[in-house]
């Protein structure tokens, strides 16, 4: 196999070429498992070149109009013969790798082959699963949604166009000390096989023909994607799965542009505020039936809108939860009553000073707006003095004027995630919410309130099993009682009378341990303690930690679930077959500068600066953002608004201990200014 360049001009390049990179290539293996693929083993080495110049990466285009790649039977290699023009970007890509590979003894390419016949149930289903993987360098699926294949298998073959068109993705193995001989490739192909089998031991191919579906949407992610916001989490996704998006948004959203176009269906100008005025469920009626096609099912993300969502897909036929389980679930004192809490409705400083006297409720107490989000406007009161104080910080222009009196329950804070399918778990996990900045016994509060700043969430939890259990029952129990049987469900409580607790140990690590004799329970069993539900996968991009810790992706099984395709629902639900790949915490780093400053963001991207300058620990970082920019205004830590500035998803295969020391290196480490 050769690869020629363009030596002199466009008229002259039938008559003179230089030989540019000569390839050899063999088929060493053919892995089929007993589960429904082939793995396919290339080994790629360079023979000769008579240029260290690399393989340009141009488009296919520019490709085959400057360079001719010869196969072994002296024919041409254009896209074409190699199935698709994603399999040959591939291609072009293992040449790349093996002209980079600082060994002599080639790269390492796996091809993967569906041997049962059906569809793909997502196009991206290989590259999702196979995310940290630890010896694969890149994966690329060659798929398009719902594409079908024949599923048989390959024998042997002397036409590499042939396999690629056969193989629905393809894997470039690392290239390390482990592949730096013959059996060395051997023992990284075994070990591929492996992360394979319990990646891929679910039925990603369905023998069921998958028709294309549409769904709307209300709000379509506020945050620009250059912002941090969920908007590739959910329109790629949808695009892998073959759903058509059609988005209600209010005009100018950037969405509306050319930008984006390709992300969606269509976008159709809606008026959205916050809070929603009377008429927003007719107006959403109006906005869908002036799409004029058929629609599969009507969503929501932004748990402000979920009630008038409900009520216009209740008019237009399409099926849905009750809205008014949806006004409990996303009622802050509505959903405390129905979980059985004594908990009080006021809306003024007057009004809780008066309930707190008259009910002489004991401190500490927990006050929260009705309508709140990301622990804004929560704080732990300890004094009379501090209710007064604290009701003053809410920002009634953001959640509005009502909240929430009710106890502060002092156990570990675990968020708990379900995927659930008429009324049965597909999926569940739960993570440890490390205490936050009013949590008596986390970090000192900033400022003179007890705010709920998020500070680690660690997945998967460390809870003891029994507790998980008890956990899990009792959400569960409490969400089918309010109707709430389908979709992705987050909710957020505690474990009241746990037997663990947070402490910190002689290494300075802060963790779970089993609690101390004097802050035993008295004897009182565990039992859970629900804060709050949201009817919608976990906020900012926390769907990306358990994506890769589980392959689980909540925002793509939302939508399905919001189509009514149960089946890709129930197919997608199944995690890793071995468990959580690693243990992962999720880095919150939040605005710090002295009262005096003006809070002008005074850094560039400050999870690309940490990377560069700790290397070590950029290995071990899944995911990361920067949410601020240069010159941009950030709220006080003290104001109550969320003032995330960053995130990192750190992460260790060898333990909790070790995730948790790099998750404190990451958060030492990172370097930022205000003026």
């Amino acid at each position: 196999m050769r690869t020629v360049g363009e030596r002199e001009e466009r008229e002259e390049r039938s008559k003179t070429r230089e030989l540019l990179w000569e390839f050899s290539w063999h088929l060493s293996k053919s892995h089929i498992t007993e589960n429904a693929w082939q793995s396919l083993d290339i080994i790629f080495k360079k023979v000769s070149s008579a240029s260290e110049a690399e393989i340009p990466e141009n488009s296919i285009g520019d490709f085959e109009s400057a360079y001719v790649i010869y196969l072994d039977d002296g024919s041409p290699g254009k896209a074409e013969s190699f199935g698709s023009p994603k399999a040959f970007q591939f291609f072009l890509q293992c040449l790349r790798a093996t002209v980079a590979s600082t060994t002599g003894f080639g790269r390492l390419a796996k091809l993967i082959v569906p041997l049962q016949e059906g569809h793909i149930v997502r196009s991206d289903i290989i590259p999702l699963r196979l995310r940290d993987s630890r010896f694969v360098q890149t994966a690329v699926s060659f798929a398009e949604p719902h594409q079908s294949y024949i599923g048989s298998h390959i024998s042997e073959s002397n036409n590499l166009g042939a396999l690629f068109a056969a193989s629905t993705a393809g894997l470039i193995l690392c290239d390390d000390a482990d592949g730096s001989s013959d059996s060395g490739l051997d023992a990284l192909s075994l070990s591929v096989e492996s992360e394979l089998d319990n990646r891929l031991s679910f039925p990603w191919i369905s023998p069921d023909k998958i028709r294309r579906r549409t769904l709307v949407l209300v709000e379509g992610s506020r945050a620009h994607p250059d912002n941090g916001g969920t908007g590739p989490g959910i329109y790629l996704a949808a695009i892998a799965l073959g759903i058509n998006m059609v988005v209600l948004d209010n005009a100018g959203h950037w969405l509306e542009g050319p930008e984006y176009a390709h992300w969606r269906e269509a976008f159709i100008p809606t008026r959205l505020t916050d809070p929603p005025e009377a008429d927003f469920g007719d107006r959403i009626v109006k906005a869908v039936k002036s799409y004029g096609k058929p629609v599969d099912g009507i969503v929501t993300f932004c748990d402000s809108y979920v009630v008038q969502v409900a009520q216009a897909a209740q008019q237009l036929g399409l099926e849905t939860v009750s809205p008014d389980a949806l006004r409990i679930a996303t009622d802050k004192y509505q959903t405390s009553v129905f979980a059985g809490h004594q908990a009080y409705l006021a809306s003024s400083a007057d009004e809780a000073l008066e309930i707190a006297g008259k009910k002489q409720l004991p401190y500490p107490l927990i006050i929260k707006p009705c309508n709140g989000w990301s622990s804004e406007g929560v704080f732990r009161v300890d004094s009379l003095d501090n209710l007064a104080e604290a009701v003053k910080s809410i920002d009634t222009s953001r959640h509005g004027s009502e909240f929430v009196i009710e106890k502060y329950c002092s156990g570990p804070e675990v968020d708990a995630n379900f995927v659930l399918l008429d009324g049965e778990i597909l999926f569940f996990e739960a993570c440890d919410d490390f205490p936050k900045t009013a949590d008596s016994n986390g970090p000192d509060a900033t400022g003179s309130l007890s705010t709920f700043v998020e500070l680690n969430s660690v997945y998967p939890s460390a809870l003891p099993s029994q507790e998980i259990n008890t956990l899990r029952d009792s959400f569960l129990d409490t969400l089918l009682k309010l109707g709430l049987r389908n979709g992705v469900m987050h909710l957020e409580g505690r474990v009241e009378h746990s037997s663990v607790d947070y402490y910190t140990t002689e290494d300075g690590l802060l963790d779970l341990h089993a609690r101390r004799v004097e802050a035993s329970a008295n004897g009182e069993p565990p039992a859970a303690w629900l804060i709050e539900i949201n009817p919608r996968p976990l906020g900012m991009t926390g769907a990306h930690i358990i994506e890769s810790t589980y392959g689980i992706d909540y925002w793509g099984l939302a939508m399905l679930i919001a189509v009514g395709d149960k089946s890709r629902a129930r197919s997608l639900s199944r995690p890793f077959k071995h468990g959580p790949q690693y243990t992962c915490v999720m880095v919150f780093i939040s605005a710090d500068y002295p009262p005096s400053r003006q809070g002008i963001f005074d850094s560039d991207d400050i999870c690309a600066e940490l990377k560069v300058r700790r290397p070590d620990l950029a290995r071990q970082i899944s995911r990361c953002a920067c949410l601020v920019r240069r010159g941009q205004k950030v709220p006080h830590p003290s104001s109550g608004v969320n003032t995330f500035l960053a995130y990192f998803n750190v992460f260790s295969r060898t333990s909790r201990k070790e995730a948790l020391d790099f998750a404190r290196q990451v958060r030492e480490e990172v370097r930022f200014s205000f003026v």
